[in-house]
């Protein structure tokens, strides 16, 4: 029997909207349990495709917790920058205020 379960999720949309609209902006979700399946990977894959599709020059990520190394290192692996750091920027549940990282990527 086939599971029916939501394993992931993205969303995309201008980064900003007016003169800033040709920056998109994403965010993923994969379900706990699913992760380390390689869906975030499939998702981000299937982003890319998709702005460069809708005709976006760029995608940014506003805020990616510095301590959440696993989609650092995935969007790193895609080509995503960080190029800038907010610090103290995210109320982490064990560690306090931890920074969080602008990334970027041309496409």
């Amino acid at each position: 029997e086939k599971s029916s379960s939501i394993l992931g999720t993205y969303t995309l949309k201008p980064n900003q909207v007016g003169l800033g609209n040709h920056i998109a902006n994403g965010a993923y979700m994969v379900h706990p349990e699913a992760q380390g399946q390689g869906i975030g990977k499939k998702l981000c894959e299937h982003s890319i495709i998709e702005a460069k599709r809708l005709g976006f020059k760029a995608m940014q990520f506003n805020f990616v917790g510095s301590t959440n190394t696993a989609a650092i290192n995935l969007w790193q692996k895609y080509g995503f920058e960080i190029i800038g750091t907010i610090p103290e920027a995210f109320r982490h549940q064990k560690l306090g205020l931890v920074a969080a990282h602008i990334m970027h990527k041309k496409l």
